[in-house]
């Protein structure tokens, strides 16, 4: 297979591979917070925090162990249960005065809207090409983007985004293009022509530069070390080598 269909099959596999990874995320959290909140309420006698803090566990139990797209919709459905059960929770409570109940009950409509959005996500996960060998190949190479150490790999060049520039984005630079690792767990694949990082001064503590990433037509602000905004500068210009994407 040419490395350019190769490519493309990787391109169509990185947004079941963007969700998959998602759930994981969120498994992670479900798993770690469900069981204490689930004590805790079960022990002090509140029912409905108790109940919450099983929905959590067993999702993120389940998307930890099955691994999949589908993970979304058992996230989403979770979600809408918690939202359920936020909404009735003020019928525990001993003091029902209306500004109490108007709190549980918006708390709950937030989480049954947070699920509308995760099983609207299954729903368009779920109708993208499902290409096994493709996902694989990705998720490895993911796994080996990840690990990488970027002081010292100068096919690796990192940005940061965010209000304070807290959330690290990396770039693996390869002879084909750019797989790009970003925040909220989002992979996205790019041409070499069709990434540009444009400069515009140095960030306020002088040690950074302000820039701008155009990833075709995602548009992001960051800041990212003069040594590998020049590395990206190199591989983009061709004087560089790059690693080769196939196995």
């Amino acid at each position: 297979m040419s490395t350019s269909v190769d490519w493309d099959r990787l391109d169509v596999a990185a947004f079941r591979v963007s969700m998959k990874r998602s759930v994981s995320r969120i498994a992670w959290y479900a798993t770690i917070v469900g069981p204490p909140v689930a004590f805790l309420g079960f022990k002090v006698g509140f029912v409905p925090l108790g109940a919450i803090g099983c929905v959590l566990a067993c999702a993120g139990v389940w998307n930890l162990t099955r691994p999949s797209v589908t993970g979304l919709a058992v996230d989403g459905a979770a979600r809408v249960l918690i939202g359920v059960i936020t909404g009735l929770s003020w019928l525990w409570l001993e003091d029902k005065g209306s500004s109490s109940t108007g709190k549980w009950i918006v708390g709950g409509v937030f989480a049954v809207v947070w699920g509308i959005r995760r099983l609207s996500l299954y729903r368009t996960a779920r109708r993208t090409v499902n290409d096994p060998d493709a996902i694989a190949r990705l998720e490895t190479l993911v796994r080996d983007v990840s690990r990488r150490n970027s002081r010292d790999d100068a096919s690796i060049a990192e940005f940061r985004t965010g209000r304070f520039h807290l959330q690290r984005n990396r770039l693996a630079l390869y002879d084909v293009g750019v797989i790009a690792l970003l925040e909220h767990q989002v992979v996205r694949l790019e041409r070499r022509t069709d990434i540009w990082i444009e400069s515009s001064g140095s960030a306020s503590l002088g040690s950074s530069l302000k820039v701008r990433i155009q990833m075709g037509d995602l548009q992001l602000q960051g800041v990212m070390t003069a040594e590998h905004f020049e590395r990206f500068e190199r591989w983009k210009l061709g004087t560089a080598p790059a690693r080769p994407i196939a196995a």
